[in-house]
Protein backbone atom coordinates (compact mmCIF):
# COMPACT_ATOMS: atom_id res chain seq x y z
CA UNK A 1 0.00 0.00 0.00
CA UNK A 2 1.38 3.20 -1.08
CA UNK A 3 2.27 5.79 1.50
CA UNK A 4 0.07 8.70 1.66
CA UNK A 5 1.60 11.95 2.17
CA UNK A 6 1.67 13.57 5.15
CA UNK A 7 0.84 17.46 5.13
CA UNK A 8 1.63 20.08 7.81
CA UNK A 9 0.33 23.10 7.54
CA UNK A 10 2.38 25.13 10.39
CA UNK A 11 -0.18 28.48 10.01
CA UNK A 12 -3.62 26.67 10.42
CA UNK A 13 -5.88 28.00 7.70
CA UNK A 14 -8.69 28.85 10.14
CA UNK A 15 -7.26 30.80 12.73
CA UNK A 16 -5.08 32.49 10.13
CA UNK A 17 -7.82 34.03 7.98
CA UNK A 18 -9.65 35.57 11.28
CA UNK A 19 -6.21 37.46 12.33
CA UNK A 20 -4.65 40.75 11.06
CA UNK A 21 -1.36 38.85 10.27
CA UNK A 22 -3.37 36.10 8.48
CA UNK A 23 -4.72 38.59 6.04
CA UNK A 24 -1.60 40.80 5.46
CA UNK A 25 0.16 36.84 4.93
CA UNK A 26 -2.85 35.95 2.78
CA UNK A 27 -2.54 39.29 0.30
CA UNK A 28 1.00 38.89 0.26
CA UNK A 29 0.92 35.31 -0.92
CA UNK A 30 -2.11 35.90 -3.20
CA UNK A 31 -1.12 39.57 -4.63
CA UNK A 32 2.23 39.81 -3.63
CA UNK A 33 3.27 37.79 -6.14
CA UNK A 34 1.71 40.02 -9.35
CA UNK A 35 3.42 42.97 -8.27
CA UNK A 36 7.12 40.99 -7.37
CA UNK A 37 6.35 39.38 -11.43
CA UNK A 38 5.36 43.23 -12.46
CA UNK A 39 8.86 44.31 -11.10
CA UNK A 40 10.84 42.15 -12.25
CA UNK A 41 9.52 42.58 -15.68
CA UNK A 42 9.98 46.80 -15.43
CA UNK A 43 13.83 45.55 -14.32
CA UNK A 44 14.15 43.35 -17.02
CA UNK A 45 12.91 45.86 -19.76
CA UNK A 46 14.88 48.86 -18.00
CA UNK A 47 18.04 46.21 -17.96
CA UNK A 48 17.08 45.51 -21.73
CA UNK A 49 16.34 49.28 -23.13
CA UNK A 50 19.59 50.14 -20.98
CA UNK A 51 21.63 48.77 -23.21
CA UNK A 52 19.64 50.04 -26.93
CA UNK A 53 20.09 53.63 -24.51
CA UNK A 54 23.42 53.20 -24.50
CA UNK A 55 24.03 52.60 -28.16
CA UNK A 56 22.06 55.87 -29.11
CA UNK A 57 24.42 57.74 -26.73
CA UNK A 58 27.49 56.27 -28.26
CA UNK A 59 26.09 57.26 -31.43
CA UNK A 60 24.99 60.96 -30.37
CA UNK A 61 28.57 61.36 -28.96
CA UNK A 62 30.33 60.23 -31.93
CA UNK A 63 27.85 62.46 -34.32
CA UNK A 64 28.88 65.83 -31.68
CA UNK A 65 32.49 65.14 -32.26
CA UNK A 66 31.76 64.78 -36.05
CA UNK A 67 29.94 68.00 -35.96
CA UNK A 68 32.72 69.47 -34.01
CA UNK A 69 35.76 68.41 -36.04
CA UNK A 70 33.24 70.17 -39.23
CA UNK A 71 33.32 73.44 -37.00
CA UNK A 72 36.60 73.79 -36.35
CA UNK A 73 37.43 73.21 -39.73
CA UNK A 74 35.24 75.87 -40.46
CA UNK A 75 36.30 78.09 -38.18
CA UNK A 76 38.51 80.33 -40.62
CA UNK A 77 36.05 80.59 -43.04
CA UNK A 78 33.32 81.83 -40.67
CA UNK A 79 35.78 84.16 -39.14
CA UNK A 80 35.84 85.74 -42.70
CA UNK A 81 32.60 85.99 -43.57
CA UNK A 82 32.17 87.67 -40.35
CA UNK A 83 35.05 89.79 -41.32
CA UNK A 84 33.93 90.37 -45.03
CA UNK A 85 30.54 91.23 -43.70
CA UNK A 86 31.77 93.78 -40.84
CA UNK A 87 33.59 96.03 -43.74
CA UNK A 88 30.20 95.56 -45.72
CA UNK A 89 28.24 97.34 -43.16
CA UNK A 90 31.04 100.03 -42.42
CA UNK A 91 30.77 100.50 -46.43
CA UNK A 92 27.28 100.83 -46.31
CA UNK A 93 27.11 103.62 -43.34
CA UNK A 94 30.54 105.29 -45.32
CA UNK A 95 28.67 105.58 -48.67
CA UNK A 96 25.31 106.09 -47.19
CA UNK A 97 26.69 109.10 -45.27
CA UNK A 98 29.13 110.23 -48.19
CA UNK A 99 28.68 113.43 -49.81
CA UNK A 100 27.02 113.91 -53.08
CA UNK A 101 28.84 117.03 -54.33
CA UNK A 102 28.03 117.16 -57.83
CA UNK A 103 25.99 120.24 -57.81
CA UNK A 104 28.48 121.45 -55.59
CA UNK A 105 31.10 120.81 -58.31
CA UNK A 106 28.96 121.14 -61.48
CA UNK A 107 28.52 125.35 -59.84
CA UNK A 108 32.02 125.74 -59.39
CA UNK A 109 32.45 124.79 -62.98
CA UNK A 110 30.43 126.85 -64.80
CA UNK A 111 31.71 129.83 -62.61
CA UNK A 112 35.55 129.37 -63.53
CA UNK A 113 36.63 131.05 -66.57
CA UNK A 114 38.54 129.65 -68.83
CA UNK A 115 42.31 130.86 -68.12
CA UNK A 116 41.21 130.24 -63.73
CA UNK A 117 41.93 126.04 -62.67
CA UNK A 118 41.18 124.89 -59.53
CA UNK A 119 44.00 123.04 -57.70
CA UNK A 120 42.52 121.95 -54.58
CA UNK A 121 39.14 121.25 -53.68
CA UNK A 122 37.67 120.47 -50.64
CA UNK A 123 33.87 120.24 -50.23
CA UNK A 124 31.87 119.75 -47.21
CA UNK A 125 28.53 120.12 -46.88
CA UNK A 126 28.22 123.86 -45.60
CA UNK A 127 30.95 124.95 -47.86
CA UNK A 128 33.47 124.84 -50.34
CA UNK A 129 37.37 125.47 -50.15
CA UNK A 130 39.45 125.86 -53.21
CA UNK A 131 42.87 126.53 -54.29
CA UNK A 132 42.98 128.01 -57.21
CA UNK A 133 45.27 129.63 -60.36
CA UNK A 134 44.28 132.54 -62.51
CA UNK A 135 46.20 132.96 -65.40
CA UNK A 136 45.59 136.75 -65.55
CA UNK A 137 44.27 139.53 -63.78
CA UNK A 138 40.97 139.56 -66.02
CA UNK A 139 40.54 135.87 -65.61
CA UNK A 140 40.75 136.46 -62.06
CA UNK A 141 38.38 139.70 -61.99
CA UNK A 142 35.86 137.54 -63.79
CA UNK A 143 35.96 134.98 -61.28
CA UNK A 144 35.42 136.95 -58.63
CA UNK A 145 32.62 138.62 -60.17
CA UNK A 146 31.35 135.57 -60.95
CA UNK A 147 31.25 134.41 -57.36
CA UNK A 148 29.87 137.67 -55.89
CA UNK A 149 26.52 136.89 -58.18
CA UNK A 150 25.98 133.06 -57.38
CA UNK A 151 22.74 133.21 -55.16
CA UNK A 152 23.79 129.65 -54.12
CA UNK A 153 26.57 131.18 -51.88
CA UNK A 154 25.45 132.91 -48.43
CA UNK A 155 29.28 134.78 -48.03
CA UNK A 156 32.26 134.41 -49.94
CA UNK A 157 36.03 134.83 -48.00
CA UNK A 158 38.87 135.16 -50.31
CA UNK A 159 42.35 133.80 -48.39
CA UNK A 160 45.92 134.07 -49.54
CA UNK A 161 45.92 135.81 -52.59
CA UNK A 162 49.74 135.80 -54.41
CA UNK A 163 51.40 136.39 -57.82
CA UNK A 164 53.72 133.78 -59.16
CA UNK A 165 55.70 135.02 -62.62
CA UNK A 166 55.49 131.09 -63.56
CA UNK A 167 51.82 130.45 -63.06
CA UNK A 168 49.88 133.67 -62.52
CA UNK A 169 47.62 134.37 -59.51
CA UNK A 170 47.21 131.90 -56.65
CA UNK A 171 43.83 132.69 -54.45
CA UNK A 172 42.46 130.64 -52.11
CA UNK A 173 38.59 131.02 -50.95
CA UNK A 174 36.03 129.51 -49.18
CA UNK A 175 32.46 129.76 -50.11
CA UNK A 176 29.32 129.02 -47.60
CA UNK A 177 26.60 127.12 -49.50
CA UNK A 178 23.25 128.85 -48.51
CA UNK A 179 21.19 126.19 -49.88
CA UNK A 180 23.07 123.74 -47.67
CA UNK A 181 22.20 124.88 -43.82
Amino acid sequence: MPAKPISINLLGQEDLKHTAQGRIIGWALTYGRYIMIGTEIVVLLAFISRFSLDRRLTDLKEEISQKQAILEANASLERDIRLIQDHLVKIKQTTANQLVPLDDLNLLQTLLPADVYVDTLDVTPNQLSVSAIAGTTHGFSQFLANLGAAKQFSRVEIGDIRKSELTGIEFKFTAYLSNKK
